[in-house]
């Protein structure tokens, strides 16, 4: 049995589009040294609600090859420092989940 993938899930409202512009285009190189890659980036006008209330959110969700490299990336310095550019730019709910034994 090998380790679990994890996932990071992200669900917010961005306030400042022009400025979450810098974090965004920050954040696929801390990514790549963490292992992990983006699933889907879902802005709000194409989340399709199954059931529900909207809450007008875009969702993103990114893959890691462990809990431990996603945990890794969130409080890396790398990222630290990219979540500086998001600050103020909108409101956010961010989950680390972890998959299921392969």
């Amino acid at each position: 049995m090998s380790c679990p993938l994890a996932y990071l899930l992200v669900q917010g409202t961005v306030a400042d589009v022009e400025g979450f512009k810098a974090y965004s285009a920050s954040l696929p190189s801390i990514y790549k040294k963490f292992g992990g890659h983006y699933l889907s980036v879902t802005p709000s006008s194409n989340v399709q609600i199954a059931e529900g209330e909207p809450r007008n959110e875009s969702i993103l969700i990114a893959q890691f090859p462990s809990k431990e490299a996603a945990w890794c990336f969130w409080k890396s310095a790398e990222y630290e420092e990219a979540k500086k550019l998001r600050a103020g730019k909108g409101s956010f709910f961010v989950t680390v989940l972890e998959g299921l034994p392969t």
